[in-house]
């Protein structure tokens, strides 16, 4: 079986490798490939857990409450997800449809509609929000990973295609983590 397996790749290397080549604008018209394909057809990913940027404003763990985000980029240039930031004082915060991310090497800036929230005591639903993550790695020597605050009603449906993480003040999440793929 072996050699039936070795005497086939061989003839599949020799022979095939004798067509002409192909050239580089038809790989770039070709489709991704697969290894990129992260399942699902998603081809980019960010998603961040932790208890938001506290420690980095000079104030104890946790008391921004909490923040949470997944988003997906299809193959297909459809985006999903979703974001939950909870506001300091409990009560008040956002829970985000996300209809962009832009993945910009290992960081990422993501939008949407605020489906349910509050600031400053007034109703956000309905407006838009943005912020960025940047992903620094998961080794505890590894600069910490970094987190912006939820903008809310500054942004365009869209917009965040044109920004990247360094259009953000980014501050270290120093109990969570960040991914972006």
């Amino acid at each position: 079986m072996r050699t039936s397996f070795v005497t086939t790749l061989t003839v599949v290397l020799a022979f095939g490798c004798a067509d002409q080549p192909t050239s580089p604008t038809a790989l770039s018209e070709a489709a991704p490939a697969p290894a990129l394909n992260m399942g699902n057809g998603v081809v980019s990913h960010a998603s961040m857990g932790g208890a938001d940027v506290c420690e980095a404003l000079g104030l104890p763990t946790g008391c921004d409450a909490n923040f949470s985000l997944v988003a997906n980029l299809k193959a297909d240039g459809s985006v999903s997800g979703q974001w939950q930031d909870v506001f300091p004082g409990g009560g008040e915060g956002i829970h985000v449809a996300v209809d962009c991310l832009n993945v910009v090497g290992n960081g990422a800036v993501i939008s949407g509609v605020i489906t349910n929230g509050q600031s400053g005591g007034v109703d956000v639903s309905g407006q838009q929000a943005i912020t960025a993550i940047v992903d620094n790695g998961t080794s505890a020597n590894d600069p910490a990973d970094q987190l912006s605050f939820s903008f809310i009603g500054v942004t365009p449906p869209g917009f965040c295609t044109s920004l990247t993480p360094g259009n953000f003040p980014l501050f270290p999440l120093t109990h969570g983590q960040v991914k972006v793929r």
